[in-house]
């Protein structure tokens, strides 16, 4: 293995090197805080936000981010936030109806916890076009990975974190299980676009990677999402889906 991999503690290193040794199989990997320091679908979600790319114009938008976590008076306040926003630009008036959506988004995942939130991000995703969707994701990634690692303070002084950063151990492991032989898999709750759109960075196929798939109508993403929703038991049956053969290592931080 190369340098990079040494950095592995003596007892994983053993174990690695031992894995590389056998008949090659099957490997999964989530994405997000695994095969990178950072989340890009939630990175993504932030600048469609930030940019004024979310559909709130539109009635449906409204309905589907509706949850019984979530109070209706609190979104009828974020929805006339945003028809007052739109009669003047003003930024400071902007930002601060961003930071009251986004704490939605927060409130779901400490209320309802990952999978209520992961879904609930469709309804941002949805509406745009893939090939938005797609570019949107490559400049995110490439913006995120110059910028130091921290946070961005909102004017509530809800904190949403900044900078990705590619983790080389992984992505030497990669390399090695790609060079010895193995199918290498990538499973992730963010949207699938956004994930193929960067994942050459790792030397994989587009076809490799399964992520939150949204439903279409040509080149555009609806606000629905097409089973089985790739968090929790949904993961295993969208691989199996995909590779009905045994997965002989996993690494990720839910698996």
């Amino acid at each position: 293995m190369s340098e990079s991999v040494s950095r592995w503690n003596s007892e994983n290193r053993k174990q690695l090197d031992g894995l590389l040794d056998r008949t090659p199989g099957q490997a999964v990997f989530d994405f997000d805080n695994t095969l990178i320091h950072g989340d890009l679908g939630e990175a993504c979600m932030y600048y469609i936000a930030f940019q004024g790319l979310v559909r709130a114009d539109l009635d449906e938008f409204w309905k589907e981010i509706s949850h019984p976590a979530l109070s209706q008076k609190e979104l009828d306040r974020i929805r006339a936030g945003w028809d007052r926003n739109q009669a003047y630009d003003d930024m400071q008036s902007h930002l601060e109806w961003v930071d009251d959506l986004l704490g939605l988004y927060d409130r779901l995942l400490e209320q309802a916890g990952l999978e209520d939130a992961y879904r609930w991000s469709r309804s941002l995703f949805g509406n745009l076009p893939e090939r938005e969707l797609r570019n949107i994701a490559s400049y995110v990634f490439q913006d995120e990975t110059r910028l130091p690692i921290g946070f961005e303070e909102l004017p509530s002084g809800r904190r949403i974190p900044r900078g990705i950063r590619i983790i080389p151990e992984i992505h030497e492991l990669i390399q090695s299980l790609l060079q010895s032989g193995w199918t290498v898999r990538i499973i992730t709750a963010s949207p699938e676009p956004t994930i193929q759109s960067v994942i050459h960075h790792w030397n994989l196929e587009e076809a490799a990677v399964r992520g939150m798939r949204l439903k279409r109508q040509d080149d555009l993403l609806l606000p629905y999402i097409e089973e089985p929703m790739t968090y929790g038991p949904g993961k295993v049956q969208a691989i199996r889906e995909l590779d009905s053969s045994p997965i002989d290592f996993a690494a990720g931080d839910s698996f």
